[in-house]
């Protein structure tokens, strides 16, 4: 029997038009991917919450009319399950005192990618690894070429390979890992929900799927504490994860949803699985994760191997180009 609360939810939560404006229905992903994990119960609960407002235990106390002890076994599941995440941060200047606080997350990135990063959900409810593709897919379909370069806060952003820009080229600090690493004193390396979500489906790239993810700040403390497979590390590990991804033609993401100047995740995706990658190929807009660096061939250094067309993210280099001698 399909839930009313349920289908409110996933409207509520959803940024695809066509369900923000008609409801959800029952064979909506909106309704499925979240029908077999979520409960009535946590449903009254997001339902009086607002997206992406952080909110501290009080305030949700007197929302929910609940008593401390069930309210706090109910915030726990909610954010073990990915329906919640939590922080401590005052970016918006409304806690000064750093409480901690729950935030109801968009699908993506959000509750999409912390329902495939806990392999025990996927066994058991493999549906929200076609809900976490679906969710990435559909709400993009009619307005990916309206963005910008840079993906104007949507999704995620590619940041280029570190050792890979010269000094001399005077390019910005804001895109070197290193940049966004100084900014937070916590890390934690987590499995990459889209290398489980696909592997899942049958679509996997062979890539082991642990510890791709860098999780900063107080992201890294939800995706310790909320059985998402998450362990702590250093600066100094997590340095030595990125450069192993590059050697594996990986590309650099961050999260690109909370302003200029806050992340919650660099990711190393493999273009052949990572769905925001993905994404901006199906719909041919490199827009939605481009870097502010264009990529040029420099003739004489082109032996024409293909690796470039291979790992380039959005598609944007292709063989037979011309550039080449007759001699090779």
């Amino acid at each position: 029997m399909k839930s009313q609360k349920i289908l409110r939810l996933g409207r509520k939560i959803t940024d695809r038009v066509p369900a923000k404006l008609a409801g959800v229905k029952p064979g909506d992903p909106e309704y499925w991917g979240l029908s077999g994990i979520v409960t009535d119960e946590m449903a009254d609960l997001a339902l009086k919450m607002q997206v992406r407002k952080p909110q501290t235990f009080a305030q949700l106390k007197s929302l929910s009319g609940l008593a401390e002890e069930p309210l706090q076994a109910l915030l726990d599941e909610m954010s073990r399950v990915g329906l919640l995440e939590y922080n401590w941060e005052n970016l918006d200047g409304q806690n000064p005192q750093h409480e901690k606080r729950w935030v109801l997350p968009q699908f993506v990135p959000g509750s999409a990618e912390f329902f495939n990063m806990n392999r025990g959900i996927i066994e058991e409810h493999p549906e929200v690894t076609a809900f976490f593709e679906r969710m990435t897919f559909l709400p993009l379909e009619k307005i990916t070429p309206m963005v910008p370069p840079g993906g104007s806060g949507i999704g995620m952003h590619v940041i280029p390979v570190e050792k890979a820009i010269e000094a001399e080229n005077q390019s910005l600090d804001i895109e070197h890992i290193s940049y966004w690493l100084k900014k937070y004193n916590k890390f934690a390396k987590s499995p990459c929900s889209c290398r489980l979500s696909r592997a899942r489906m049958g679509e996997g790239c062979a890539d082991d799927p642990e510890g791709w993810c860098i999780a900063v700040g107080d992201m890294a403390d939800y995706v310790v504490e909320t059985d998402k497979g998450g362990v702590y590390i250093s600066y100094d590990e997590a340095i030595e994860i990125f450069h192993k991804a590059e050697d594996n033609g990986f590309v650099h993401q961050i999260t690109n949803i909370d302003g200029e100047e806050k992340i919650f995740a660099i990711c190393n995706c493999d273009v052949k699985v990572c769905n925001a990658l993905r994404t901006s190929q199906l719909f041919n807009t490199p827009n939605m994760s481009r870097s502010a660096y264009v990529a040029r061939v420099e003739r004489e250094n082109c032996v024409a191997c293909g690796r470039c067309v291979e790992y380039c993210p959005a598609g944007a280099v292709k063989l037979g180009q011309k550039l080449c001698t007759p001699a090779g």
